[in-house]
């Protein structure tokens, strides 16, 4: 909550996310898990997370329930194209991929993120291997951040051409660790006011509003 200017944070740079959060509906009574799957879950179907059997990140307790309707179900039904580009964590194997749950498009990594047992065992966010709509070791140069947002760009270009509403999902897996950024040298300023770690968390952060703002 605190890792955007707007919010607060006296280091951090983030214009576009502060834009954002000055033009948006603001949820200020939101509750959510202690993990990420199980609010993931409340987030695509509208439900507690334990009411559709997501209740933590490892064993199997990421697994959102097959025939649960998620947003991408009702979006999809209601003639939008629907994609998601980056962190599905709710399951990578049938039928709980994002390809299963409602969405045309899917580019992502392991279920989990990069360094989890079913990512590609060399990614580290830079040039690493995709999953596209299922088919794995896709690899793409660049840093993951932007290549999901290149990803979401091309599918907007695309949704315009061909005249229909379109739903993307689109949670980044930075600034999860491991924070891994393609240019170190990105960190040198926050270096100079935060410690070592922050500093890159928060360089990744500060790239991904640069792209929030491409988009």
């Amino acid at each position: 909550y605190g890792d955007i200017a707007a919010l607060g944070n006296p280091v951090i740079r983030t214009p576009q996310l502060d834009r954002l959060h000055a033009e948006s509906v603001r949820l200020t009574d939101f509750h959510v898990d202690p993990t990420c799957s199980p609010t993931r879950s409340a987030l695509m179907t509208g439900k507690y997370s334990h009411h559709v059997k997501v209740w933590h990140t490892i064993a199997a307790g990421n697994h959102l329930r097959a025939g649960e309707l998620t947003m991408a179900d009702a979006f999809r039904s209601n003639g939008y194209r629907t994609a998601m580009f980056g962190k599905w964590h709710l399951g990578s194997n049938l039928p709980y991929r994002p390809i299963d749950r409602g969405f045309d498009e899917w580019l992502g990594q392991g279920d989990g993120g990069t360094g989890t047992t079913d990512d590609h065992f060399l990614n580290d966010r830079v040039n690493d291997h995709f999953i596209h709509n299922g088919e794995r070791d896709q690899q793409i140069n660049g840093w993951a951040e932007d290549v999901f947002f290149n990803s979401a760009i091309d599918f907007i270009r695309g949704s315009k051409k061909a005249e229909k509403p379109f739903f993307i999902y689109l949670p980044t897996y930075s600034p999860h660790a491991p924070v891994t950024l393609p240019d170190p040298s990105w960190a040198d300023d926050y270096k100079k006011k935060v410690n070592a770690g922050t500093a890159f968390f928060f360089a990744a952060i500060e790239k991904i509003d640069a792209q929030i703002g491409r988009l």
